[in-house]
Formats: structure tokens, sequence, C-alpha cells
């Protein structure tokens, strides 16, 4: 199934501006237990997939509280994780693990963007903690 195919299973069109159901599907991708960047990159990629979906429609206020709830998953779920692979950070976190090789894309924008989003969120709830 493709993206767009996951997207019309969970029916975002009746949900109104409820984007609740990313850290519904976020365990899904985590649920044998194995946290590595790729997966964090597929669920930060579905999200970024979600919010252009959402944006297309009009929705534009849903994109920044889609990414807070795919940080708020993260932080909640796999904050260890990511603090001991240097969350964001350019020196062997996730910016490192996948290096740009090649001029950037409006979808490769998308996606840093709620990558930003999320390592924000994550970096802030570290300091409040």
């Amino acid at each position: 199934m493709d993206v767009k195919g996951m997207i019309n299973t969970l029916y975002v069109d009746d949900r109104g501006d409820d984007v609740k159901f990313l850290s519904a599907v976020a365990p899904i991708i985590f649920q044998d237990g194995t946290v590595n960047w790729g997966r964090v990159a597929s669920l930060t990629s579905f999200g970024a997939a979600v919010c252009q979906y959402l944006k297309d429609k009009g929705r534009d206020n849903c994109v920044e509280v889609a990414g807070e709830e795919i940080s708020a998953y993260l932080v909640t779920h796999h904050k260890d994780w990511l603090v001991k692979h240097n969350s964001w950070q350019r020196s062997n976190g996730f910016v490192e693990f996948f290096p740009v090789a090649e001029p950037e894309s409006r979808s490769r924008n998308i996606i840093m963007t709620l990558v930003g989003l999320a390592g924000v969120g994550a970096a802030m709830t570290l300091l409040v903690m």
C-alpha cells in the first residue's frame, strides 16, 4: 500500500483538525521494539506526507500540530534512544546518518521541516525535564 492509500485508510478527511491518529500509527512502526534512524525517518516521512496532504486540502493549521504530535511520541517513547544517539545533532546523530548528497527537492524540504520541528520539540522537552 502506498502512502496515499494509508492516508485514505486512516480517514484523515473525516477527522477535522485532529491529528492525534499520528501517535496511534507511530507504535506500529516500532512494534517489534527496534528503534533506529530508518524507523524515525519513516515516521517523520509519513508525517510529512500527511502534512502535505492536509496542506493540499487547505488545512495548513494542522501541519505544526502534526509535527508536535510526532515529537511528543518520539520524546515520550524513545527519549533514551534519541539521547544515546545524539538526537538530531550533526555529530553522530540524524543529520550525519542521513547526509544530503543532492540538491534539496520540495519533498525533502517538507521532510526536513518536519524533522526540524520534531527536533525542536524533543530538545525543548529535554530542557524542561
